[in-house]
């Protein structure tokens, strides 16, 4: 299991596909009534791809790129960090209890928040602007020895935590952005590429299994 990241080229095209896949055993009597059970909270993800030109010219190395890629990854067998285009931010808000120092953080689906495990790491001076959820509280704390996170720092860890040097004053608010990757292997041990004019090549299908957790 590696943390490398998958290179970003510019030939992906547009139609990128990701497959949510749940795993469900289901028993049926010979009336015909089922039985279930769910044996997944969280889903993988079948995710395919499609690159409509690998260029190796001009001093451009995409194609060698994606191919020792795959290579250095022996195929299926290692896992990587992958940048899903246009999902792969999130935004968290924590309400604080007085004592909590680290909260888990999670992607919003709708109404859903799906827990993320890999995240891009950040250490920050914690925001000194956040607003009480309770109204009668003081912003600022009476107590001038430990005024309000003025040596306070906040940080995103590589696992998908929010960690707080001190912890918020019950009923204070921190929200907090970020990068997260999802954890993806090859689907298969053979990928194809095609040359279909001088010095460039394209890959039709790229198919990868992932997880925002540690399920590949």
């Amino acid at each position: 299991m590696s943390d490398v990241l998958f290179p970003e080229l510019p030939g992906l095209e547009w139609e990128l596909t990701k497959t949510p896949i749940f795993n469900t055993k289901i028993m049926t009597s010979v009336s015909g009534r089922e039985l279930r059970a769910s044996y997944q909270a969280v889903p993988k993800y079948d995710i395919s791809m499609s690159f409509a030109f690998l260029r190796e010219n001009k001093g451009r190395t995409e194609l060698q790129l994606l191919e020792s890629f795959f290579l250095a990854r022996r195929g299926a067998f290692d896992s990587f960090l992958y940048k899903m285009p246009e999902d792969s931010d999130f935004a968290c808000t924590f309400v604080g209890d007085g004592s909590t120092t680290t909260y888990a953080l999670h992607k919003q689906v709708f109404e859903m928040q799906i827990p993320i495990g890999h995240t891009q790491p950040t250490t920050e001076s914690a925001n000194p602007n956040m607003w009480n959820q309770v109204d009668d509280k003081s912003m600022w704390n009476t107590n001038t020895a430990k005024l309000m996170w003025n040596q306070a720092t906040a940080g995103i860890t590589a696992d998908g935590q929010l960690v707080l040097s001190e912890p918020l004053e019950d009923g204070q608010q921190v929200s907090v952005m970020g990068t997260y990757y999802y954890r993806c292997r090859f689907k298969d041990d053979e990928q194809q590429y095609v040359n279909f004019m001088h010095q460039l090549w394209k890959a039709q299908k790229v198919e990868l299994i992932g997880s925002l957790g540690n399920k590949v």
